[in-house]
């Protein structure tokens, strides 16, 4: 439920929380295996449940945090309701990664460039087997087909690209952190 804010908002520090959570809020309930149109309906009760209870008076990662929590367990209602299990159920593991890409930093964004920067690095037949797997959503069986290889051997590259990927992201936000935190004026290649 809902509730009604009880307080007049100032419209500009509404628009500006809005702004600054709710693709991240958004990225994460997909994280979470949320469909993407209830990830929508979920982010706008969050954030609305959030400007009632004045989450926006918090510092950015601590309203960040309360965001998260309060849409995971939006979502974790809508399945029961719906008598369904979620996908992913480590949420403590998914929690501690989105922290340590800097998720409630800018809700995700550092990581889904990196991302997009590894995937274009990606050796062709790694791209095309992600881009069938994740895009397309072919199965396993299928995608065996097509490269002419085992369904055991597709789930051995998938595996080993992700892990790919994982550390890719990993170093590039890594990376971007150190940059962002090197003095003006300074080159991160040529200091020792």
């Amino acid at each position: 439920m809902i509730h009604v804010i009880a307080k007049p908002q100032n419209s500009s520090r509404v628009e500006a929380f809005v702004a600054l959570h709710q693709a991240g809020l958004w990225r994460w309930l997909r994280a979470l295996g949320c469909e993407a149109a209830r990830a929508e309906e979920h982010c706008q009760d969050a954030l609305l449940a959030g400007l009632h209870h004045q989450v926006q008076d918090l510092d950015a990662e601590d309203a960040s945090r309360w965001l998260r929590r309060t849409a995971k367990n939006l979502f974790l209602m809508q399945l029961r309701r719906e008598k369904r299990r979620p996908k992913f159920v480590a949420f403590d593991e998914l929690d501690a990664a989105w922290q340590s890409l800097g998720g409630d930093a800018d809700g995700g964004s550092t990581a889904l460039t990196a991302l997009n920067r590894c995937l274009l690095a990606l050796a062709p037949r790694d791209r095309e087997l992600i881009s069938r797997r994740y895009e397309q959503r072919d199965s396993r069986a299928s995608i065996a087909t097509a490269l002419g290889v085992s369904d055991a051997g597709v789930k051995q590259a998938l595996r080993r690209v992700r892990d790919k990927l994982r550390l890719c992201v990993q170093r590039r936000v890594n990376l971007d952190d150190r940059e962002s935190n090197e003095p003006t004026g300074s080159n991160p290649r040529t200091s020792p």
